[in-house]
């Protein structure tokens, strides 16, 4: 299978499920699972996944990055339905390209009560996550959608601030709205000047941040994702612990919680085997990807 045909997928099925699925299935926050239920295993083979089944005897190829992007999304929206407040929900995406793209799908279906999703791309017009697929599948949910031309116009009032990409032209994202959820899926630190209005940090994986050694988590970048924010009020839970019951989540309707993807690090990527045995359900379905023999 090729990106194209995980776009046409990741709507077929629930992605934050399959990422909660992943979650629970490492409770103690060891690395994700390289196999699952009859043997199925997942591997990584340089740019590709493959996910192999002995009993059918299939093998499913993918792109790595298609689907690292899939769990990035599946994550932000698993992290929106625990941290938002009930109620209508407006989006920002600050991103582009393919992450762009699966992120705005993802959301759709997967985040329930979205009313509007504003979309800023850094990378410009010719970049932009926004193609006819995605503009077909939003006004089929009931989904508006605005494109703007600056990141502080796309999260003026949003309740759900996805950055995907950094903004390197615009060092601050704008007012962030009360009560808002701010998602940083970049693998690298937003703006200092964002620390100041965040309440609260969560991460995906704990796990990941005990393994940096240090009071807050490291990525590719020098200073780590967010770090003022970071070192200021240290780290609450992550997904799972909000996921189980285990950490309550929200303790204010008006803070504003930044959620902290640290898998989306390059040096912290994990295949997510629930995530890839959905993909490959759906592809049979509906008999996407091409087949090849041997």
């Amino acid at each position: 299978m090729d990106t194209e045909d995980l776009c046409a997928l990741v709507s077929d099925f629930d992605p934050a499920e399959a990422a909660a699925e992943e979650l629970l299935a490492h409770p103690d926050h060891g690395p994700a699972r390289p196999a699952g239920p009859g043997g199925r295993l997942l591997e990584l083979r340089g740019p590709t996944v493959v996910l192999r089944d002995p009993c059918a005897g299939d093998l499913c190829e993918l792109p790595a990055s298609g689907l690292y992007a899939c769990r990035t999304a599946a994550l932000t929206a698993l992290a929106a339905n625990q941290l938002l407040d009930p109620g209508v929900v407006t989006v920002s995406l600050i991103g582009s390209g393919t992450a762009g793209r699966i992120q705005l799908l993802v959301i759709s279906r997967s985040v329930p009560d979205v009313s509007h999703i504003a979309v800023h791309s850094p990378g410009g017009r010719r970049d932009s996550p926004v193609d006819h697929g995605v503009a077909g599948a939003l006004e089929a949910t009931g989904i508006g959608l605005t494109v703007t031309r600056r990141a502080a116009e796309a999260t003026f009032g949003a309740s759900l601030v996805v950055v995907t990409e950094p903004v390197v032209n615009e060092p601050c994202l704008g007012h962030l709205a009360p009560g808002s959820v701010l998602v940083n899926a970049t693998g690298r630190g937003l703006p200092a000047e964002m620390a100041g209005c965040v309440s609260a940090v969560y991460v995906d994986d704990l796990g990941l941040l005990e393994g940096a050694g240090c009071g807050c988590p490291r990525s590719g970048a020098a200073a780590g994702p967010s770090a003022p924010a970071q070192e200021h009020l240290g780290v609450e839970a992550d997904l799972r612990q909000v996921f189980t019951g285990e950490h309550p989540g929200r303790a204010c309707a008006d803070h504003i919680l930044l959620v902290e993807l640290l898998s989306g690090a390059a040096s912290h990527m994990r295949l997510d085997l629930a995530l890839a045995e959905r993909i490959h359900r759906a592809a049979l379905r509906h008999r996407l990807g091409v087949p090849s023999p041997g």
